[in-house]
């Protein structure tokens, strides 16, 4: 139902559009038909008879210059209406309705002028002729401007809509394009641990192939929704670990993992903690560290997660490129526009290069 009436929106502001022009003449019609019969039947009951030429110019007369008086109140004073400093429009508002007032006077009196005949009316009852029926004619004007508002608010909040409407397409547009970026990412490190393992002879090259079919079905097939199950990413994470471990012997790397708290029923974007691990074993575990060592703590709260993750660095600064690198690499830039995407104002990243080890801190609000 909802679907069919915006459906219905959009057709009349469709229509709407295309038709406006006839619109504006179709509203001035039906005022001059009913305002010259008010007119008429005013002067009729009030004066008397009156020459018809007379009648005809004094309607005519008014009507064109109220017609003039909306138009240049449109056109040319509603657009003073912006910014800070609008004394330019009630300046000109009160110009235009001084000169549309002073040109229905000079307008009334000539027309007297040119009819002798109305010299022998009394001076009250031309002045009866004049000022009742400028009513009409101002809750002209008045329900013309009121009509365009409207429209102008309509329209605005169209293209406030649209806008908007834009801007969410794109943010899911980006925010897909980042997603799909891991998996590339994701499948070229670890082909780089098969190469590795292959030049070695290991026999456990197999197994990763194996693991790695399942992360990858994972990756393509569990993650095609906004949010998944947090125990399900932890469980992927877990199985990324386990890969890894089954490169770096324990006694060359240690790793630690620690998770705490309640995970069910709650929901998390796919992928978001992957490369902060990705980089931990690029950067942390290189050969020339000796002894390496990750530690990952997880802490799940009713309405927060407290992530942290801790890589070894070596002793001697000459051996690594720096927090630059740790900082800059695709991975992280991924991860932290994907943050700013997903979880706007309900998450703190921090990154710390600490004297023997790198940092990670990501709070996330559920």
């Amino acid at each position: 139902m909802g679907k069919r009436l915006s459906g219905y929106k959009t057709e009349f502001y469709a229509n709407f559009k295309n038709y406006r022009a006839i619109l504006h003449l179709l509203y001035w019609i039906i005022c001059a038909v009913a305002f010259f019969f008010l007119y008429k039947s005013s002067v009729d009951a009030k004066i008397g008879h009156l020459p018809p030429s007379y009648i005809a110019v004094h309607y005519l007369l008014r009507y064109v210059v109220s017609l003039v008086l909306c138009y240049s109140f449109l056109y040319l004073v509603v657009p003073l209406n912006k910014g800070k400093n609008r004394s330019k429009f009630w300046i000109a508002f009160i110009v235009l309705l001084s000169f549309w007032y002073l040109v229905l006077i000079v307008g009334f009196r000539v027309n007297v002028s040119l009819h002798p005949e109305l010299k022998t009316f009394p001076t009250d009852r031309l002045t009866a002729l004049w000022r009742p029926n400028l009513l009409p004619y101002i809750f002209m004007f008045a329900f013309f401007i009121a009509i365009y508002y409207f429209v102008d608010i309509y329209d605005r909040q169209k293209e406030i809509q649209k806008l908007q409407h834009f801007k969410t397409e794109k943010i899911a547009l980006e925010s897909r394009f980042l997603k799909s970026q891991i998996n590339p990412h994701f499948l070229f490190n670890t082909l780089n641990n098969i190469y590795a393992l292959s030049l070695k002879k290991s026999g456990q090259t197999s197994v990763i192939i194996d693991r790695l079919e399942s992360l990858l079905h994972y990756m393509l097939y569990e993650c095609k929704e906004d949010l998944v199950p947090l125990s399900n990413e932890f469980i992927f994470t877990q199985s990324y670990i386990d890969l890894e471990k089954l490169r770096h012997r324990e006694e060359r790397c240690e790793v630690k993992v620690n998770i705490t708290g309640d995970a069910e029923k709650k929901m998390i974007a796919p992928l978001l903690l992957i490369n902060f691990l990705e980089n931990a074993f690029k950067h942390g575990t290189k050969t020339s560290f000796g002894k390496s060592w990750i530690y990952m703590d997880i802490n799940v709260e009713p309405k927060k997660m407290h992530f942290v993750l801790k890589n070894s660095k070596p002793s001697q600064p000459a051996l690594y490129q720096g927090i630059s690198e740790y900082k800059g690499g695709i991975g992280l830039k991924n991860v932290k526009r994907r943050l700013e995407i997903l979880y706007p104002k309900k998450h703190i990243l921090t990154i710390n290069d600490n004297q023997d080890y790198f940092e990670v801190c990501l709070e996330l609000t559920f």
